[in-house]
């Protein structure tokens, strides 16, 4: 027996109007439409179900790595989408492993890559090569990040592999979803794999428009860490292989002293861990995040940070950050002229930069701004003289 059809009541005393929902032997539409749908309302994706840190979604690119649509979250966190219309049940049945494959030849990539492949779709698409940073700064209201930031999380996620797969249909066949539960008995896989059916219905029988779409969260499985995934053909059906490394404990979220380190260029290793081991015996704060670490004293009362650094660049406290908080002039120059004897972080400073990439840096560099920056939590951390 088929279902009642939805309503749209538009008010108080209307009759109703009886809604009439697209069959999947009409074929209205085509996986081009689909996809181009998703691109222009990312928020038909139901990411929240999924996963918080996944949304909201903002579309970044269409056939990027031949993935159908790919977005990304103003965490930095990626979202693979891939469409399927129910009249094509052979691609249903290889779909998953499809997926699979896209989300694995992406973990190969670096920011660079990425950053490159979405300037190249915004340039075919809107005719001006917008980056990825500029992309997500225009979906989001008072973004107070900064773009050296955001760049090491995007990276961090595609490193591990931290990805939302999504499987997008008018109808989800079950197949698709059984296969799933391969994937989802076998630990250590570090991305989250959903099924999103969209149910549409048109208010007129003969016109295309206007569409209402309901999105449908079908199943979803658990985020667990990674591991290598092997996808074997037999016939028309994969088989999904899952090899787990022995020993791998699931990470926090958050970076550590050992992690950072070890982050690190080699030459800069042995240069930051004092100093951090001589903050956190201080009792400043230092802060991790997810890639790394704030360091950050008690200030007129606040918490305030002095110094951020993350595996491949770290910070400058700038003249007008300096002004902003009221620190001490003659603390601040002092400061300041201890970091023109390098070249480097001189130059960094007269162009108003506020991040160095300390793989461009010397050993000696980064000891410099390492030891001026003690000094000046020192200098501003110190009992007022008697």
């Amino acid at each position: 027996m088929a279902p009642s059809p939805p309503y749209l009541i538009t008010g108080e005393d209307s009759e109703g109007q009886e809604l009439h929902g697209l069959l999947p032997q009409e074929k209205v539409f085509q996986e081009e439409w689909l996809q181009e749908l998703l691109y222009k309302h990312a928020s038909l994706l139901p990411l929240q179900l999924v996963d918080e840190a996944f949304s909201p979604a903002i579309s970044i690119g269409r056939e990027i790595a031949s993935i159908d649509n790919l977005f990304i979250s103003p965490k930095g966190l990626l979202t693979i989408a891939e469409t399927k219309l129910w009249r094509n049940p052979a691609a249903h049945r290889t779909v998953v492993a499809q997926i699979l494959e896209y989300a694995n030849r992406l973990a190969t990539w670096d920011y660079r890559s990425l950053d490159g492949a979405v300037r190249a779709f915004m340039q075919r698409k809107h005719g001006q090569a917008k980056n990825l940073f500029t992309v997500v700064k225009e979906h989001v209201r008072e973004w107070d990040g900064e773009e050296i930031e955001f760049e090491q999380i995007v990276q961090d996620g595609l490193s591990n592999g931290h990805f939302a797969l999504l499987i997008v249909g008018d109808r989800i066949f079950p197949e698709a979803t059984q296969l799933a539960d391969v994937i989802q008995s076998a630990p250590h896989l570090q991305f989250t794999l959903a099924f999103v059916e969209l149910q549409c219905y048109r208010l007129n029988r003969d016109s295309n428009w206007p569409l209402i779409v309901v999105p449908h969260l079908m199943a979803k499985t658990k985020e667990i860490d990674r591991a290598v995934v092997k996808i074997v053909y037999q016939g028309k059906k994969p088989e999904v292989q899952v090899e787990t490394p022995a020993g791998k404990e699931a990470s926090s979220g958050f970076t550590s002293l050992s992690e950072f380190t070890a982050s690190l260029p080699t030459a800069a290793r042995e240069i930051f861990r004092p100093y951090i081991d001589k903050w956190m015996r201080a009792g400043y704060t230092v802060y991790w995040g997810t890639v790394g670490f704030s360091l950050r004293i008690n200030w007129k009362g606040k918490k305030t940070t002095i110094f951020d650094a993350y595996p491949y660049a770290a910070s400058i406290c700038r003249e007008d950050k300096a002004r902003q908080l009221g620190f001490p002039e003659e603390i601040y120059t002092k400061y300041v002229g201890s970091l023109m004897e390098s070249p480097v972080i001189s130059g960094a400073i007269a162009s108003g930069r506020t991040y160095l990439r300390i793989d461009n840096m010397s050993p000696e560099d980064v000891s410099l701004l390492l030891q001026c920056t003690d000094i000046l939590v020192q200098s501003l951390t110190a009992p007022p003289a008697a």
